[in-house]
């Protein structure tokens, strides 16, 4: 799912990913959708309409939610890929036939950085970047290109993709991480790190 902004018709669950803020927002409007196992599931327009709210009230909401969104702090509009990662992907792209061995990848495809399933962030192939996506290389393989939405750099840009002990990394700064703030357990596991030295 590549956005380029926040819709009704996203999961919740995608929203708090992109704009942690929004959980509270939501919260604000009398929606803890968040907070509940089958809210997260269901378009934000969904549950506005099951609790009532109106196609108005969902517009406001969406304001609030946007200007959450910009409030948060700036990262910096890029994506680090490490020659590992680059390397990984084009061995993995000739694995899976999306690339034959040898040959040079073609000028539009790609791997794109999307929101998953579970309200984080995975990698998929596709044939040519969606409209408003950056495009990341790394020098040593040029012809490996990463998609991101300018939407996902806002939550994860100056982030490094890696490959190492045999998966994927998405390193974000050191004063920073990806979590959504109802789920965020970095600073509870920084304390237990450092009660253990």
């Amino acid at each position: 799912m590549t956005l380029r902004s926040i819709t009704a018709e996203m999961r919740v669950l995608d929203i708090v990913t992109l704009v942690p803020q929004a959980a509270t927002v939501m919260a604000e409007w009398g929606l803890h959708c968040s907070g509940c196992s089958m809210g997260g599931q269901e378009s934000l327009a969904e549950g506005c309409l099951a609790h009532g709210l109106s196609e108005e009230d969902i517009t406001l909401l969406l304001q609030d939610i946007e200007d959450a969104r910009r409030t948060m702090p700036a990262r910096p509009p890029e994506l680090h890929i490490t020659a590992a990662a680059a390397r990984a992907v084009r061995a993995l792209a000739e694995q899976e036939g999306k690339l034959e061995k040898g040959s040079v990848w073609s000028k539009t495809g790609g791997l794109a950085v999307i929101l998953d399933d579970q309200g984080g962030f995975c990698m998929e192939f596709c044939d040519r970047p969606e409209e408003g996506d950056r495009v990341f290389i790394q020098a040593e393989v040029p012809d490996v290109r990463f998609f991101v939405s300018v939407l996902a750099l806002g939550r994860i840009g100056g982030a490094t993709v890696d490959m190492r002990e045999g998966r994927f990394k998405l390193d974000l700064p050191e004063d920073e991480c990806a979590c959504s703030t109802q789920s965020c357990d970095c600073e509870r596991k920084e304390n237990r790190e450092k009660r253990k030295e």
